[in-house]
């Protein structure tokens, strides 16, 4: 584990490489079926064993490809392929020296930027102008990798929410694009799912080259001079972030005469704004009957557990009934719809089970916050977006039949909200 640790960089370099290597030698192979790529009935295909589902989906990549590069794959592939071997020689490079490091960390960022651009180029093809959304979300990412050092520190976790909350937003729009365009038969399924395995791929490999960038970056600077300037700065962000947490006019005045961080400013509007929310609402303990008030006893670990286990119950259940379809010696690809339900509900099931682990390991370890706000917020999002999906686009396009998601939606609400009230 520890030679891993010291040596994540290389590793993580050398797995783009073949990754690269890899998608250059598989385009080289099936050039020739992408140069003449012809339609075929694709929903008149059946499926009996897992050799069916393999040729079916590479007939599927082939499609993508085939639009894309259609005219000269044999020189994408040979682009593909060198740039993969050039981060093979640099993960190399990294292994014998630190001469380099300040330009290989550029190099990094640069090529998170344009697997970026090119998963949003190619989601295009079922989101549409939709896109634009999850390439903007990319690019606030990268923006806030780049500025994080002029950032207060101790607001990391309202960081993490905005940059949680603009990719939300860029899902439920995709989805709800997703759902229109399989409701009108513009696309299949198969495409879906073809498409989000590119996405998920360049997205991993995006996000492991701006990871590279963050730890090279770092070990550039890390001389006595800027080890000094970052206990000043923790020292300053604690400092302002006391006073905006003493929540009194004299606190926000004295700061009025400091320079401040964006996001500072922000914390101090939210400050003013729940202090004349409570002098607005004026109650007091006296005002609660005693029959109202928390038990001593109570933790919302407790609700925790308790809603966490039920909607892991409710998508199992749900998980189980779609699992049906394996049972099936053949099913066409006109039902692919259910298998494509069925990985929806299996990535649920994870994250449930992510975040009763995140739940647990803060109450016993205390640690883990920020996954248990990434897996919480993740849930609501999908079952928020499943609710919608109910309500404006048909039962039939909702993963869960109606009694179960309005229980799902009054489980997760309050769990959601609870965690962005709560301090990390």
């Amino acid at each position: 584990m520890k030679w891993f640790k010291n040596n994540i960089e290389v590793i993580t370099g050398c797995l783009l490489g073949l990754i690269f290597v890899g998608s250059g030698i598989f385009i080289i192979f099936n050039s020739s079926a992408i140069v003449n790529f012809k339609e075929i009935a694709v929903n008149k295909l059946h499926m009996a064993q897992l050799l069916d589902f393999i040729s079916i989906y590479h007939y599927a990549f082939i499609k993508i490809l085939s639009r894309y590069i259609h005219s000269l794959p044999l020189i994408y592939a040979a682009i593909l392929m060198i740039y993969g071997l050039g981060f093979i020689y640099i993960s190399r490079l990294l292994k014998k020296t630190t001469q380099f490091d300040q330009l290989i960390a550029y190099f990094y960022l640069l090529s998170a930027f344009f697997l970026f651009l090119f998963t949003a180029v190619l989601m295009f093809e079922v989101y549409d102008i939709y896109t634009i959304v999850y390439f903007l979300s990319f690019l606030i990412l990268t923006f806030y990798v780049l500025n994080r050092k002029r950032l207060n520190q101790d607001y990391r976790k309202m960081h993490h929410i905005v940059l949680l909350f603009f990719f939300s937003v860029a899902y439920i729009l995709t989805q709800n694009r997703i759902y229109d365009r399989l409701a009108d038969n513009t696309v299949t399924p198969l495409d879906v799912m073809a498409l989000n395995f590119f996405f998920i791929l360049l997205t991993v490999m995006g996000l492991s080259a701006l990871g590279n960038y963050i730890f090279l970056h770092r070990a550039t600077k890390a001389d006595s001079t800027d080890e000094l300037s970052r206990v000043h700065r923790k020292k300053r962000d604690r400092l302002v972030s006391d006073t905006i947490n003493h929540q009194t006019n004299e606190a926000f005045e004295q700061l009025s005469r400091q320079s401040l961080k964006a996001d500072e400013k922000v914390m101090i509007g939210l400050k003013k704004m729940r202090l004349k929310f409570a002098e607005w609402i004026n109650l007091k303990d006296e005002d609660i009957p005693a029959w109202m008030r928390k038990p001593k006893w109570f933790k919302f670990f407790h609700i925790e557990l308790l809603f966490g286990t039920m909607i892991l119950i409710l998508t199992f259940i749900e998980l189980n009934n779609r699992s049906v379809l394996f049972n099936v010696s053949q099913f066409n690809v006109v039902k692919m719809q259910y298998f494509y339900e069925w990985i929806n509900l299996a990535g649920l099931l994870l994250m449930v089970i992510g975040y009763l682990f995140f739940t647990a390991l803060i109450h016993f370890k205390k640690r883990g916050y920020f996954g248990q706000l990434l897996t919480v917020t993740f849930l609501f999002v999908k079952i928020i977006t499943a609710f919608y999906l109910m309500l404006f686009k048909g039962i039939n396009l909702s993963l869960f039949i109606p009694p179960v998601i309005i229980l799902l939606v009054l489980m997760i609400t309050p769990l959601f909200f609870y965690h962005l009230k709560k301090q990390y």
